[in-house]
């Protein structure tokens, strides 16, 4: 029998002795270093996996749940179609219920603009032997059932599926310590130790961990780890709102987005609901770094941003006077962020969900929560191993669509670490792209 929930607490623990050496050391303990920590302890080499807070405290747990390769920017199809089939066999391989279910994705289109932007995406699936196609109104009521409300016409790709992710990031990280991989959450890293410009060791709270290989997973927080060792990331961080209703009658078993709604119901009746893919941006004197990068996007898709000047930038102004925040712990800051959500999205998601399914007349939101989104300025990751630092490895800037691509990132990043090159291609994701020229304008920044 499948074990339902992964508690963290069950293979960390504080009194752990600290390593002096490893194989590869991971800073993050989201999806993605958990799914290298297993795929490389899988391998046979040594594994430490760090946390300045804890095992799939941020973004990784906080996601929409869709896995889809529909709509995605052309350069991680390939990732998700090879992703899919991992997914497919990820809850027997984990021996964990992830609530997986390969129901489709449908995105429906009310409008021209949005059924001219599902036809040119048709190019993509075409050129990427992908199973998308378009639906008209009548096959779109065989996906979803009951919907009011108007539909130009779908995009559709049955082999895209959803998970639960507070389950996953967890699984992968149980079945990694029973591998051997050793986490320590409430242990964040302080820097890198070089050695003729390669990766000699990591320095952490608890003290120093000999290694040649770094993987640096650690979400929003990477751009500063980076610094330390000379390297620029134009990342930002936005706040993304999700919520959680009661259980309700079935409509549709595949993940959706439109008529201003994200939806993914799940198999007990609940719906995990998003407004929109509106964010918001609590600006801080640190969105000012890298603004050239963003401003031209930002302004193209401003209605899917609302600027906020907040507690956040009080916050922000009074952590920058000497002596506020300790000139050690800086790196670190905030160790665990809170994001709260917004408070307007739950009332207006509700009341669209309701007005577009009136067999859901009976739902109520009784969750709601917010994530830390990290972004970069092309609405695709850096996954690389750039020659500046040998032996460092690098997986962020997932832009909010990351959670589907943890296993096929974690098997990438255990390729590239234990002596060998990647099975697919990752030249798009190379973070020198943002200073050669070779950057593409983004379909969209999330």
């Amino acid at each position: 029998m499948t074990t339902t929930y992964p508690l963290h607490a069950g293979f960390t623990s504080p009194d752990q002795p600290f390593p002096r050496y490893a194989d590869v050391v991971i800073a993050g303990a989201g999806i993605m270093g958990c799914a290298a920590a297993y795929y490389l302890a899988r391998r046979g080499l040594t594994v430490v996996v760090l946390d300045k807070s804890r095992i799939a405290g941020q973004q990784s747990s906080r996601a929409w749940g869709f896995v889809r390769q529909q709509g995605r920017e052309s350069a991680e199809v390939p990732l998700m179609m090879a992703s899919i089939p991992l997914w497919a066999t990820l809850e027997r391989e984990l021996d964990f219920d992830l609530e997986w279910r390969q129901g489709g994705c449908l995105y429906v289109a009310t409008g021209e603009e949005d059924w001219a932007s599902f036809q040119q995406w048709m190019d993509v699936a075409r050129q990427q032997g992908l199973d998308t196609r378009t639906l008209d109104r009548k096959q779109i009521d065989s996906v979803v059932m009951g919907m009011q409300g108007p539909a130009l016409g779908g995009l559709y790709t049955p082999s895209d599926g959803q998970a639960e992710p507070r389950r996953a990031a967890a699984a992968f990280a149980a079945r990694a310590a029973q591998a051997g991989a050793l986490f320590f959450e409430g242990c964040g890293v302080l820097g890198v130790e070089r050695a003729a410009g390669a990766v000699a060791g990591v320095v952490t709270e608890r003290g120093t961990v000999r290694t040649s290989r770094f993987i640096c997973a650690a979400g929003a927080s990477s751009w500063r780890l980076l610094k330390t060792l000379g390297l620029e990331l134009p990342q930002q961080a936005v706040r993304g709102t999700c919520m959680r209703t009661n259980p309700l009658p079935p409509v549709t078993a595949s993940t959706f987005w439109g008529h201003g709604l994200g939806v993914r119901q799940r198999a007990n009746g609940a719906i995990n609901l998003a407004d929109d893919m509106q964010v918001d941006v609590d600006m801080t004197l640190g969105h000012f770094r890298a603004l050239k990068w963003f401003l031209p996007e930002l302004w193209s898709q401003r209605e899917k941003f609302s600027f906020h000047l907040n507690g956040a930038c009080l916050r922000d102004v009074r952590d920058r006077l000497p002596g506020v925040v300790p000139a050690a712990e800086r790196l670190l800051h905030p160790r665990d962020p809170h994001p709260q959500p917004n408070p307007r999205h739950a009332p207006r998601a509700l009341a669209k969900l309701r007005a577009l399914f009136p067999a859901l007349k009976d739902a109520q939101v009784v969750e709601s929560w917010a994530g830390l989104i990290d972004v970069l300025p092309d609405g695709i990751p850096v996954i690389d191993a750039p020659p500046q630092v040998g032996g460092l490895t690098i997986a962020t800037g997932f832009c909010g669509h990351g959670f589907a691509m943890g296993p096929i990132v974690g098997k990438l990043l255990a390729e590239i670490n234990d002596g060998g090159k990647p099975s697919l291609d990752l030249s798009a994701f190379r973070l020198q792209r943002f200073f050669d020229g070779t950057m593409q304008r983004p379909r969209s920044m999330l």
